[in-house]
């Protein structure tokens, strides 16, 4: 055979094996899904992992470039040069140290004042639930049913279910139990494993690269390593830029519901910050929350918390936001529920925080194929 027909035959013979093999596995698809379980949870570890060093690289990034800024300096005042082994390590370190206080402050400071919160929800429903009622029925608005849901969620009913399904109760415990030492194994792992793609990602790095010149062509080879350069500056940009402007919303609802004197300003504010990670509908939720809460007992306090919600979020969408995050996403408002909504039917909350920036290098690299393909056609549409 010549080097033509061997080339198709090799094409040709790929082609039988994999529909051979997507045969089989639609055929024992049970089978397959099993499997695919099997291994997410065998490398459930490495993926945490792979987030939390994701997430982390964000701020280690920034402090190299702070910390090499002032290297830079020490060496023109001094002419001692700090080594960049050094600089990666003080920045891996600090990074450390500064999500370790983070966490310590949450579960030391934060945590105990949303339970004290929660508490006070329920106590300040208990003595403004008949005036709620009562201003309900003066508007002509019927309360029968709500009234109905509030008698069957009632204590009594809670302790009497539970008294009646008292096995099942502790099975569920039991397992609830398992899954949480299984949820701390798993991440207490996966932070090892983080820290030591922190550590190492400069030479992982060029592993990679020396791999992908060694058994690709050239053009292929570099096509591979701009999209991972587009990949990390992709999520670098949106990790930081969306977690600085998620505290700053956060801060600014805490200030001004203090000044307006709103009720529950600590946990709405936090709520509505830490949603703010997820843009567009992220903030929304919080509005949601915090309307529904304020309601129950101050229900014109709750129109004002809507028009401080409005006047903020247009703050945020005009000044800070386009300051802090800028272009870096360039993704159409559409496409960034879309990416919410899947990365949150994978995984929950990491997910969309890791859905939204992929989806943005794909619709990047969408766009610029497209747009060198019309080039290319000499089409031009406006």
């Amino acid at each position: 055979m010549d080097d033509k027909t061997k080339v198709y035959f090799r094409y040709g013979l790929l082609f039988v094996l994999i529909s051979i093999t997507m045969f089989a596995a639609f055929n024992n698809l049970g089978s397959v899904i099993a499997f695919l379980k099997w291994v997410v949870h065998l490398s459930m570890p490495i993926i945490i992992g792979g987030l939390i060093a994701l997430i982390l690289n964000a701020p280690m990034r920034g402090l190299q470039k702070l910390l090499g800024f002032f290297a830079s300096k020490i060496k023109a005042k001094t002419g001692k040069s700090i080594p960049v082994s050094f600089i990666d390590t003080a920045s891996l370190v600090l990074t450390l140290i500064f999500t370790a206080l983070i966490i310590y402050h949450v579960f030391d400071v934060v945590v105990p004042r949303v339970v004290n919160s929660v508490a006070g929800i329920g106590d300040a429903f208990i003595i403004y639930y008949p005036k709620l009622m009562t201003s309900m029925r003066n508007y002509g608005i019927d309360t029968a049913k709500f009234e109905q849901l509030i008698n069957y969620l009632n204590v009594s009913t809670l302790i009497d279910q539970m008294s009646d399904n008292m096995t099942t109760l502790v099975d569920s415990a039991y397992s609830a139990a398992s899954s949480v030492l299984n949820t701390a194994l798993n991440v207490f792992t996966g932070t090892i494993i983080a820290i030591y793609i922190l550590a190492g990602k400069k030479r992982l790095k060029r592993q990679c690269k020396k791999l992908a010149y060694a058994y690709l062509n050239l053009k292929r080879a570099e096509k591979i390593c701009e999209i991972a350069r587009l990949c990390s500056d992709t999520f670098f940009y949106f990790i930081s830029g969306q977690c600085l402007d998620a505290f700053m919303l956060g801060t600014m609802f805490f200030f001004v519901m203090s000044i307006f004197n709103m009720p529950y300003t600590e946990i709405i504010s936090m709520f509505i910050g830490f949603m703010a990670l997820i843009p567009y509908i992220g903030p929304l939720i919080g509005m949601l929350a915090g309307f529904l809460l304020i309601v129950m007992i101050k229900p014109m306090k709750a129109l004002g918390f809507l028009v401080i919600f409005f006047v903020l979020q247009q703050i945020d969408s005009h000044l800070i936001y386009p300051k802090v995050v800028g272009n870096s996403m360039g993704l159409p408002a559409i496409w960034t529920l879309l990416a919410a909504l899947m990365g949150n039917a994978f995984l929950g909350l990491p997910g969309m925080l890791i859905f939204i920036p992929l989806t943005s290098v794909v619709y990047t690299l969408l766009r610029e194929n497209t747009d060198l393909r019309l080039r290319r056609k000499n089409i031009n549409i406006p």
